[in-house]
C-alpha cells in the first residue's frame, strides 16, 4: 500500500478501504483526469496484493464524464451521500466470475415483493419482555456469540469480540435488543462524519426470535438519532434475495439506488447487494 499511499497521500485519511473479507476495495475520492492512469494501475497493484477482485469508486456528478471511468460498470447511486451531494456507484471487476449474477429474476421478484408487501411494518413498541439498548464494550463477546449463531459467515469479522469493540471506537453505535437479560438482536450505525452519511449495517436477530420486528424497531431508533446527529443520508445495502431485509428498507421508506452485483462474502459466497438510502436532511445541489 506505500506506493500508493506515497503517489496520492491526499486521499488516504478516510477515503480509502480495504476488506480482503469481501475481496473489494472501496474509494471514495479521486485525483485529478491526468493522474487517473497511474492511480488505476496503483490500485489494480495493491488489489492483488490483498486478494480483492473488484474495485469500487464513489464518484460526485461533476466527475461522471470522466474517460477514465469508461471501463468501469455503473451500478447505483446514493442520494445526498457527499455532504448533500449524490454519490454515483461505479464497479472494476477485476476478474470476470465477479460480475456475473446468476439469480437475476429471483433478485428481481424480491424487489417487486418488498415494494408490494410491505411486510415489515415499522415498530414503534417492542413486544412485552424485549428491551433495547446502547450496546457497551462489555457486551461484545455476546454479541459475537449472536453473529455466530445468526450468520455461518457474516460479511465482516463480526465473530471477534476485538472487531466489534474497535468498531465502537470509530464511529460504529451498535444496538442491542435483550429478550429476558440475554441478547438476541443487534444493529448498527456506522457514521461518516467528513460525508454526513452513515451506513446502517451489521443486522441480525437469533431465529427464534425473528418475525417480531426487533430489527425495524432498530431502523425506528437509527433514523431519529442520525437525524439529531446532523447527519445528511442514511443508507444500506440489503442482500438481494433477502425480502425480509429489503422489505424493512421499504416500509422505512427508504428508496431504492441500484444493485452492486456480487458486492459481499455472505455464508462463505459471494451475494449481490441492493442499494437503499433515505435523506434525513434535503440540500441544494
Amino acid at each position: 500500500m506505500n506506493s500508493i499511499t506515497n503517489r496520492f497521500p491526499e486521499l488516504f485519511h478516510n477515503d480509502m478501504q480495504i476488506e480482503p473479507f469481501n475481496e473489494r476495495i472501496k474509494i471514495y475520492a479521486l485525483p485529478k483526469e491526468e493522474a487517473m492512469p497511474v492511480f488505476l494501475e496503483s490500485l489494480k497493484k495493491l488489489a492483488r496484493r490483498n486478494h480483492c477482485s473488484k474495485l469500487i469508486l464513489y464518484v460526485k456528478r461533476k466527475d461522471r464524464t470522466r474517460k477514465s471511468l469508461s471501463p468501469f460498470q455503473l451500478e447505483g447511486a446514493i442520494k445526498g451521500f457527499f455532504q448533500g451531494e449524490d454519490a454515483f456507484i461505479y464497479s472494476l471487476f477485476l476478474q470476470s466470475a465477479r460480475s456475473q449474477t446468476v439469480h437475476h429474476d429471483r433478485e428481481k421478484r424480491v424487489i417487486q415483493q418488498a415494494f408490494t408487501h410491505k411486510k415489515a411494518v415499522q415498530r414503534s413498541i417492542l413486544p412485552v419482555s424485549y428491551t433495547m439498548r446502547r450496546a457497551l464494550e462489555k457486551d461484545a463477546p455476546a454479541m459475537s456469540q449472536l453473529y455466530r449463531t445468526a450468520f455461518q459467515k457474516h460479511p465482516t469479522p463480526t465473530q471477534d469480540p476485538a472487531f466489534i469493540q474497535n468498531a465502537m471506537n470509530k464511529n460504529v453505535y451498535f444496538t442491542v435488543i435483550e429478550y429476558k437479560g440475554h441478547i438476541v438482536s443487534a444493529c448498527s450505525a456506522q457514521m461518516m462524519p467528513s460525508f454526513q452519511s452513515a451506513e446502517i449495517n451489521h443486522c441480525a436477530t437469533l431465529p427464534q426470535h425473528r418475525h417480531k420486528g426487533l430489527l425495524s424497531y432498530q431502523y425506528s431508533f437509527f433514523i431519529r438519532l442520525m437525524q439529531q446527529k446532523k447527519i445528511t443520508t442514511l443508507f444500506s445495502y440489503a442482500p438481494s434475495l433477502s425480502l425480509p431485509m429489503n422489505s424493512i428498507n421499504v416500509s422505512h421508506n427508504f428508496r431504492y439506488g441500484g444493485k452492486m452485483v456480487r458486492n459481499r462474502n455472505i455464508f462463505g459466497r459471494f451475494e449481490s447487494m441492493n442499494i437503499w438510502f433515505k435523506q434525513l436532511r434535503q440540500t441544494e445541489q
